[in-house]
């Protein structure tokens, strides 16, 4: 029997199971009874005349049934097919391509897979090292030398300098101008504190406005804010550009002028009217002329307004060289978070190759497997499945026709199992 042949007809029953039975009576007398097993099993096989089923039937009959006669009897049906399958040469390569072309396939994926992870180690994640190292070698140029972006040498230290002259000026002009506000608006003087230091600089002049009322209080504290107010403003319309901004620049400058001339003329009068209710000769009301003349009322003006141009100055200093700082501090921000996400990239080609590396690992499995079925002699497991299950119908049949029992029978259906799972399932190939 040609077992290359099984699917196109050999598990078709040529005439029913029944027929089988009764026409194998024939067969059985030309067998003696002390026949060997394996010889009898030896001429069922190569009868061309006998039905798979009939050819289980009989085999069965020859081995009377037992497990151990049907584990013989596969082994020796096994073998032959294989070898005859084996002797097939054309049938083999017939059997062989897809495996061939499918092994092919993995090893050129793998090929790929191989080449894929040698430029991301060789290329890839070594250029991103060197990026991370240059631009590493970037930040440190920049902090040791910041006037490559900024333009100015001094760095720092004019930063902080500056900030502490600004930080002394606020204070002097929150003293000056809320003694100053507090001795224009609500002071009354005394012949003692006629003096320009007395008149300007009141020690008690936050105790004496809290002691007078808290609204006195808050005013007096906030009206240096108007002028430092005004000098951020002159700062601001500074960035502008075009003649609205020398114009309003000017307009403030000039409003401060004369808020200073107010509070000084204020002072100053309060002083020459107590001087006046004090002196015994004729003097005329004090005046804008006056003013003009009396060297206190420019003391006071300058001791306020021209601080306050000099805290002007220092102020637009101090931003720009904040804005300088900045300025390194944000190209130092965006090396880093350049280098940040250079890491992340290799982070994900690290991982690329893992995924890559588990590919080229199952490749390996397939490809040992398709190596296995192309070097040794290829079957189909499922065919040569199914003419084992005709065969042990026939079997099943004698062990039934001749009563044996379920016990034996469900022996015998282990025995298969077991057969098929120790020499078919293990040969079953890979989807191609």
């Amino acid at each position: 029997m040609d077992f290359r042949n099984i699917p196109k007809g050999l598990f078709k029953l040529k005439k029913s199971i029944d027929n089988s039975i009764n026409n194998s009576k024939e067969e059985e007398n030309s067998l003696t009874s002390n026949t060997d097993v394996f010889q009898v099993e030896n001429s069922l096989l190569h009868n061309e005349n006998v039905t798979v089923e009939r050819f289980g039937f009989n085999s069965a009959k020859a081995a009377n049934g037992s497990s151990i006669g049907l584990s013989i009897c596969l082994n020796r049906i096994y073998m032959d097919h294989k070898k005859k399958v084996t002797e097939d040469v054309l049938k083999q390569a017939e059997l062989k391509k897809p495996y061939r072309l499918k092994l092919h396939e993995i090893r050129s994926e793998n090929d790929g897979f191989v080449k894929r992870r040698e430029r991301i180690k060789a290329e890839e994640i070594k250029g991103c090292n060197a990026k991370i190292e240059k631009l590493r070698k970037d930040i440190l140029e920049i902090r040791s030398n910041p006037e490559r972006l900024t333009g100015d040498k001094s760095g720092k230290a004019s930063f902080y300098i500056g900030f502490i002259i600004l930080s002394f000026l606020t204070v002097y002009l929150f003293i000056f101008y809320s003694s100053a506000s507090y001795s224009s608006f609500f002071k009354v003087f005394e012949m003692s504190e006629t003096g320009l230091a007395g008149s300007i600089f009141d020690p008690k002049a936050l105790s004496n406005a809290y002691y007078n009322g808290i609204t006195e209080l808050v005013l007096i504290i906030t009206i240096p804010a108007v002028f430092l107010g005004l000098g951020y403003l002159i700062h601001k319309n500074q960035e502008k550009k075009g003649a609205k901004k020398i114009l309003f620049i000017g307009s403030l400058i000039l409003l401060t002028f004369i808020f200073d001339m107010i509070i000084a003329y204020e002072i100053c009068e309060k002083i020459y009217n107590i001087k006046k209710s004090n002196s015994f000769q004729n003097t005329p009301d004090y005046s804008l002329n006056l003013a003009f003349q009396s060297i206190n009322f420019w003391l006071i003006i300058f001791a306020g307004f021209v601080v306050y141009l000099i805290w002007g100055f220092v102020f637009d200093f101090i931003m720009d060289a904040h804005e300088k700082l900045d300025k390194v501090r944000l190209a130092i921000k965006n090396i880093e978070e350049e280098i940040k996400s250079t890491e992340g990239n290799i982070d994900k080609l690290n991982a690329e190759l893992n995924t890559l590396e588990e590919k080229e690992n199952k490749n390996i499995g397939e490809i040992n497997k398709l190596n296995d079925l192309v070097e040794h002699t290829t079957i189909i497991p499922k065919e040569f499945e199914q003419f084992l299950f005709h065969f042990m119908q026939g079997w099943l049949h004698w062990m039934s026709a001749n009563l044996q029992n379920q016990t034996k029978q469900r022996e015998c259906e282990n025995v298969l199992t077991l057969f098929i799972n120790e020499n078919i399932k293990r040969i079953e190939p890979i989807n191609i």
